[in-house]
């Protein structure tokens, strides 16, 4: 442990914080994070008082630009679910998703309302099929319950319902999501990450969630969407210093990364080199990612780091995922002109 490291971690060793709403995003700010790998030796499980977190071993395999907006920045979705409120927030959630039945849905938006008791989604906004819906929760979803202190213990509820025609063959069709949150401040202490060292509280949420696919009615497809999330959040820095999302292998098993970012202040393209730009699309996808530029050789590795496939990127740009890849989250590296990216995709059935 460096000198640096040490005097910071004796100085904060018995501080304890609080987060406010002056602590989390307003509309108008912009973060950079990064997205991370699972590395051996580290346990995100671990906490309790006055405890010390060293995150600093994580790379930085891909970097994502979080940008928090006015509701009259995405015209389609102003005034939807109460956001006339100047604590409105719009965050945009996915460019796309993949769907069953032939159904388009882009431009995913979370629309949010931030107060002094709660930072609460509100409602949702995408295009489907080419036409703008702004579907509200019936009952928000509590993301944070503030303030947020050591020790804390909550439980929200959530439920959203909404429907619309058929692209083909009429009817209806209606999703529903439906479920509830464990809000645990389970530790605070001295935490370092590649970006920074600061004295964050962590928070615990267990979200235990249902998603079903109506027709007319009749449930057609339900999904289990639960998961754990530990967050590591500290004063003044408005999104989390790490954000750890997974699931846990059965009955009291070991917790298991599917998601992993940490606040950073590098640029994509700096992150990338020489301003060069790759996309990788859909995300989430079923079965195929189309890289732009159109050319390269890939390797995919599963989050237990071992590789599932490999080989040429088609002329079109299409990476065909084989067929006995199970649903889940893996990485992709892409070797582009000499030059190597990450990207993390997740994989629906």
């Amino acid at each position: 442990m460096s000198v640096r490291l040490g005097i910071f971690f004796l100085a904060w060793a018995c501080a304890q914080i609080q987060i406010t709403a002056s602590d989390l995003p307003s509309a108008g700010t912009t973060y950079i994070v990064s997205q991370s790998r699972p590395q051996p030796g580290i346990d995100f499980t671990a906490t309790g008082p006055n405890y010390t977190w060293d995150f600093s071993q994580l790379p930085s395999d891909t970097q994502l630009t979080i940008a928090w907006k006015h509701v009259w920045e995405a015209p389609q979705y102003t005034f939807s679910c109460g956001n006339a409120s100047l604590q409105a927030l719009l965050l945009k959630i996915a460019d796309s998703f993949p769907s069953p039945g032939g159904i388009s849905i882009r431009d995913i938006y979370a629309f949010l309302r931030k107060g002094t008791s709660a930072l609460t989604v509100q409602g949702i906004g995408a295009s489907v099929n080419g036409l703008p819906l702004t579907p509200c929760y019936q009952d928000p979803d509590e993301v944070y319950v503030l303030p947020l202190t050591y020790g804390q213990n909550d439980s929200t509820t959530f439920w959203l319902r909404f429907s619309f025609p058929a692209p083909v063959g009429g009817g209806t069709i209606t999703l529903a999501q439906r479920g509830y949150r464990l809000h645990r401040v389970d530790g605070y202490g001295p935490t370092q990450t590649p970006y920074t060292q600061k004295v964050c509280l962590r928070l615990r949420q267990d979200v235990h969630q249902k998603d079903t696919l109506y027709y007319n009615g009749i449930p057609l497809q339900q999904r289990d969407s639960s998961y754990t999330e530990f967050q590591w959040l500290a004063q003044e820095e408005g999104v989390p210093l790490l954000r750890v999302q997974g699931n846990w292998s059965g009955m009291g098993g070991a917790f298991v990364p599917v998601l992993i970012q940490y606040k950073n202040t590098l640029s994509p393209t700096a992150l990338l080199g020489g301003g060069s730009s790759v996309r990788i699309t859909p995300n989430p996808t079923q079965g195929s990612l189309w890289v732009s530029p159109p050319h390269g050789r890939y390797l995919i590795r599963n989050l237990l780091g071992q590789m599932v496939a490999e080989g040429e990127v088609s002329p079109e740009g299409q990476i065909r995922l084989p067929a006995h890849l199970s649903e889940g989250v893996y990485f992709l590296r892409l070797t582009q002109n000499s030059q190597t990216t990450w990207h993390r995709f997740w994989l629906i059935r």
